[in-house]
C-alpha cells in the first residue's frame, strides 16, 4: 500500500477503527445522518472525558476505606503490664545527704532548712530532718539522681504482696524494672523474643494476671518532681505492646486501694496505609527505640527537648546524655518536660501514629474489697499482718484477663488502585466509545503510520510525483489505443452493411 494511502483518517475511521461512532461518521449516509452521529459521538467522548477526570481526581486524593474484622485464634500473647506506684520516693529512705541535695529542689525544706509544710510529714521524719548537721552536709553537685531514684522508690518485693498468672505463682524475676516520671515501676511480661513472652489458650479471668499490690501510703512524700503536692494514692497501671516503653503518668490509668479491679481485655491489630495515603510513621525512625510507637515517640522527642535545653537528661529517659543533678533536674528539665507536655514550648512533639499499632482496649469495674475477711487470710502470715484498716487504705487487686480469645482486625484499604482505575477508566472507555485497549493500540498503529508515511512523502516527493505522471500518460495511451480499436472496428461493420 503505497505511503498517500496510509494517510487518510477518514478510511482508517471507516474500514479499521472499531470506534462505533467513527465508522459511522465516516462511513455511507447523508449529512444530516452523520452530523447526528457526530453530536452522540461528541456528547460521549465529553462524559467520557469528565467521568475520567472525576476518577484521576479521586485517585490522587489517596482516599482510603477501613475494613474491620474479627479473627478468632486458638492462643494470643499477653500484654505488657506496667504498674507503679503514684508516689515517687518514699519517705522512710531519705538520708541526712537526700534531704540537704535534694529536699529543696522537691519543695520539701526551704533555704534554712525547714520544713514548708510540717503538718504534711510524720513525727518520726521531723525528727529526722531536726537531727540534721547541716554544716556536716556539703551540697553535691553530682549526686547521683538515678541510685537515689531508685533507692527512694518502692521496692518490688514491698510493693508486690501476691501475684498468679493463670493460676500459678509468679515471681519478681517475671517483673522487669523500668524508670518513668513516676519513678521506680515494673513490668509483667516485658520479653523481647517473642517465643518467650506469656500466651494465654483461654479467655476468663482464671487464665490471666492477678496482682495484690500494697501502695504503702504511710511512705508517701508530699510532694513529687513535676507540679506540687502529691494528691492521688494508689496505682498506676498501664497495658501496651511487650516492644513498647510505657508511658505510664500520661497515658495510664489508675487503680484505688480497698478495692478489686477486673479489667477485660481486647486486642486490636491496626494497619494504617503509608504515604500518600497517611503520614503514618514507621519502624526504624527513631533513635532510641527499634519499634516505633506514639509513646516511644513522646519519650524520645521530649528527652532531645530535656538534652538540648539543659545539657543532661532526666533519669527516666533514655539517650547517652549524662544524667542531669539535683539542681538541673528540677530548674531545667522538670520545666522544660512539663512545658513540652502541655505544648507551651515553641518547639512541639510532632509525633505521628504509628502504620502499625497493636492495641489493648479494654473495660474496666471494680467491687469493694471485703478488708475484715482479707485481715483473717493474712492473721497467719509470717510476712504480712495487715489489718482491715491498713487493707482499705493500702492494697490493690489488679484482675487483668482477656475477654474473648480474638484480635479485632482494622486495616486501612486504599479507596482506588491502579487496578481499579484502570478498571473504571476501560469500563467507561467501552461502555461511551465501544474502544478497549485494542482500540488504543488501533489509535497508535496509525499514528505510527501516518508519521512513517508523511517521512516517506517529504524525502519522496518527486519520485511519486513522476510515479503518478507515468502512470497517468500509461492510462491516456491505454485510452486511445481502445478508442482506436473501436473506431476500426466500427468501420469494418460499416463497409459489410454497404456490400
Amino acid at each position: 500500500m503505497g505511503c498517500y494511502k496510509r494517510c487518510h483518517l477518514v478510511d482508517w475511521a471507516k474500514d479499521v477503527s472499531d470506534l462505533h461512532g467513527l465508522k459511522h461518521i465516516a462511513g455511507e449516509g447523508g449529512v444530516l445522518r452523520r452530523l447526528i452521529w457526530a453530536a452522540v459521538t461528541l456528547a460521549a467522548l465529553s462524559y467520557f472525558i469528565y467521568l475520567s477526570t472525576l476518577s484521576l481526581i479521586s485517585f490522587f486524593q489517596y482516599n482510603h476505606v477501613t475494613k474491620v474484622d474479627i479473627n478468632y485464634a486458638d492462643e494470643l500473647d499477653f500484654p505488657a503490664v506496667t504498674i507503679c506506684n503514684f508516689n515517687k520516693y518514699r519517705e522512710s529512705a531519705w538520708t541526712e545527704q537526700d534531704l540537704k541535695n535534694v529536699g529543696t529542689h522537691l519543695g520539701i525544706i526551704d533555704e534554712e532548712h525547714n520544713l514548708i509544710n510540717p503538718y504534711l510529714y510524720t513525727e518520726e521524719f521531723r525528727q529526722n530532718l531536726a537531727a540534721v548537721n547541716w554544716s556536716e552536709q556539703a551540697i553535691d553537685n553530682d549526686y547521683d539522681m538515678t541510685e537515689f531514684t531508685n533507692r527512694t522508690g518502692h521496692q518490688l518485693d514491698e510493693m508486690i504482696v501476691e501475684c498468679t498468672w493463670k493460676g500459678l505463682e509468679c515471681s519478681h524475676e517475671d517483673f522487669h524494672h523500668v524508670f518513668s516520671h513516676l519513678g521506680n515501676c515494673y513490668t509483667f511480661n516485658h520479653v523481647e523474643s517473642e517465643d518467650e513472652r506469656h500466651s494465654t489458650i483461654s479467655a476468663g479471668v482464671a487464665n490471666g494476671l492477678k496482682l495484690t499490690l500494697n501502695i504503702q501510703e504511710e511512705e508517701y512524700t508530699p510532694s513529687n518532681d513535676l507540679d506540687g503536692a502529691a494528691e492521688d494514692a494508689g496505682i498506676k497501671w498501664m497495658l501496651h505492646h511487650p516492644s513498647e516503653p510505657p508511658y505510664v503518668k500520661e497515658l495510664g490509668f489508675g487503680a484505688g486501694p480497698g478495692h478489686h479491679n477486673f479489667v477485660a481485655v481486647r486486642h486490636e491489630q491496626i494497619t494504617n496505609l503509608p504515604w500518600p495515603y497517611t503520614t503514618c510513621e514507621g519502624d526504624g525512625s527513631l533513635q532510641y527505640y527499634d519499634h516505633y510507637s506514639l509513646q516511644a515517640c513522646r519519650i524520645e522527642c521530649e528527652t532531645d527537648l530535656v538534652v538540648e535545653q539543659c545539657g543532661c537528661r532526666l533519669v527516666e529517659q533514655p539517650g547517652t546524655a549524662p544524667v542531669c543533678n539535683p539542681a538541673e533536674s528540677h530548674e531545667c528539665a522538670h520545666v522544660v518536660l512539663l512545658q513540652a507536655v502541655t505544648g507551651t514550648l515553641e518547639t512541639s512533639c510532632d509525633c505521628r501514629a504509628p502504620c502499625e499499632i497493636e492495641a489493648y482496649p479494654f473495660t474496666s469495674t471494680n467491687v469493694k474489697l471485703r478488708a475484715n475477711f482479707i485481715e483473717t487470710i493474712y492473721s497467719n502470715s509470717t510476712t504480712h499482718n495487715f489489718t482491715a484498716e491498713y487493707i482499705e487504705n493500702n492494697l490493690v487487686l489488679l484482675s487483668i484477663y482477656f475477654e474473648a480469645l480474638s484480635h479485632e482486625v482494622i486495616e486501612q484499604l486504599p479507596e482506588m488502585t491502579v487496578f481499579s482505575l484502570l478498571a473504571t477508566l476501560g469500563g467507561n472507555f467501552g461502555l461511551f466509545l465501544g474502544g478497549s485497549v485494542l482500540t488504543i493500540l488501533q489509535l497508535l498503529e496509525y499514528l505510527f503510520d501516518e508519521t512513517t508515511a508523511s517521512c516517506t512523502c517529504n524525502t519522496k516527493t518527486n519520485r511519486v510525483g513522476d510515479s503518478r505522471a507515468k502512470l497517468t500518460a500509461s492510462k491516456e495511451k491505454d485510452v486511445e489505443k481502445v478508442e482506436d480499436s473501436i473506431s476500426i472496428i466500427d468501420i469494418g461493420k460499416n463497409g459489410s452493411t454497404d456490400r
